[in-house]
């Protein structure tokens, strides 16, 4: 079963040509260090002949890419130890709306219900030179080969391992051309490469729906949700959510710790009120939003600012590194907090206050954001909203003591350690 897929952008040599001049100007001003990584959850996850319902009004374009699975942990490996960590090769297809910008996370664009399919995977010699084919009701549409991807699987494994622990299962999808293939209702788009089981689905403006794969639920985060932490970072208030995803490597217990990297100027906490999905919600409206909330924990969504750069922000770098995300296990029912839009939330370091603000502030509240993402995309039981934070953040270091507060949900108590306490306490 697959755990989580991760996606590389700009990763072929074409995305990079075609982007160049763009990434030498406002917002991102330089082009990339680091790989550029996104996440696909799990309502988009299909598999070889299953039919993908297309969105009303939009156009989809096929990304026909080498998927990776991981066959055993991977932890901050160098790519020759890598080659040993892959179990086989699948085709996949990263299906996406008109990739327009990579300054903000593309939620809409990249996660719709049924937008990757990923096909049988299986062992590999070489992926270096594959031919990746495209075919639309029987035509070639398109084909590109592996070899002209920037990184090969090893180079990406060595270079997430880094910061995220690599399960068995777990999936890197290695990237696509800048030119995608357009998909239209009724098409069959087939993925074809020598040594690999072929993906074919069809697509349908009605097709039926697809029983969700039981796998770790999707923690959906929210950044710049409090006007105030806005100000604070030198935003405005965003006019629309801006969501991105935790990757589960990076979620820890209360009472755990979380690590700050050796070398970085500034990490912070966030402490968060998260909302738990209790059913299944498609297309719900804001009003009868709350009737799909099974309940309420907090977390707190730590963040290491030396790593940001201007694409797809937050990026994995920064937000989904192994442990930053403690995360309290304990739900309180909704029947037991019948409104979570006036909850006191503190933050204390070492006994000291510092950060306050109250749930009333969200930019979009909890209704809002569950009709949001359930407008296109199918939030399902176990699925967790991180709220955003208020204001008040600040660096913290080895030794600190950090504590979350909710009034009526709880509190979270976590300390910050070294990478080399870290590694010490897993001998």
């Amino acid at each position: 079963m697959k755990k989580t897929v991760f996606a590389v952008a700009l990763n072929h040599q074409s995305q990079i040509e075609a982007w160049a001049e763009a990434f030498r100007r406002p917002p991102y001003q330089t082009p990339p260090q680091h790989p550029v990584w996104f996440i696909k959850p799990r309502n988009t996850w299909r598999s070889h002949g299953d039919t993908i319902g297309l969105p009303a009004g939009e156009q989809v374009f096929s990304g026909a890419t080498l998927a990776v699975t991981i066959g055993r942990k991977a932890r901050r490996v160098g790519p020759a130890e890598a080659r040993h960590c892959i179990a086989g090769y699948a085709l996949a297809n990263e299906l996406s709306l008109a990739e327009e910008s990579f300054y903000r996370p593309a939620i809409k664009a990249k996660c719709r219900d049924g937008f990757c399919p990923i096909g049988e995977s299986t062992p590999l010699a070489d992926s270096s030179a594959l031919q990746i084919i495209t075919e639309i009701n029987g035509e070639v549409r398109d084909c590109w080969s592996t070899g002209d991807l920037q990184r090969g699987a090893a180079e990406l494994i060595a270079a997430l391992s880094d910061f995220a622990t690599l399960r068995p299962g777990d999936v890197i999808l290695m990237g696509t051309p800048q030119q995608r293939v357009a998909v239209r209702d009724g098409d069959v788009v087939t993925l074809k490469a020598a040594g690999l089981h072929e993906l074919s689905n069809r697509f349908s403006r009605t097709a039926p729906e697809v029983e969700q794969p039981s796998a770790t639920p999707t923690l959906f985060a929210l950044g710049l949700n409090y006007a105030d932490h806005a100000s604070e970072l030198d935003f405005h208030p965003p006019t629309e959510p801006l969501v991105f995803i935790k990757a589960a490597n990076t979620v820890t217990g209360d009472g755990c710790v979380s690590v700050r990297p050796d070398n970085v100027e500034y990490m912070h906490y966030e402490g968060e009120l998260v909302v738990t999905i209790g059913k299944t919600a498609r297309c719900v409206s804001r009003e009868d939003a709350m009737d799909y909330v099974a309940g309420y924990t907090l977390c707190n969504d730590y963040a290491v600012r030396d790593y940001l750069e201007n694409y797809y922000r937050p990026n994995l770098r920064v937000k989904s590194r192994d442990t930053l995300t403690p995360l309290r296990e304990t739900l309180v029912p909704a029947s037991a907090l019948p409104d979570p839009h006036g909850l006191a939330l503190k933050t204390f370091v070492n006994g000291e206050l510092r950060q306050s603000g109250n749930t009333r502030d969200m930019v979009f509240d909890i209704p809002y954001l569950i009709a949001y993402l359930s407008a296109f995309l199918t939030l399902q039981p176990g699925d967790m909203i991180a709220t955003g934070t208020p204001k008040g953040l600040s660096d913290v270091k080895p030794g600190d003591e950090v504590v979350v507060e909710i009034d009526g949900v709880g509190r979270l108590t976590n300390r910050i350690v070294s990478e080399q306490q870290f590694e010490e306490s897993l001998k």
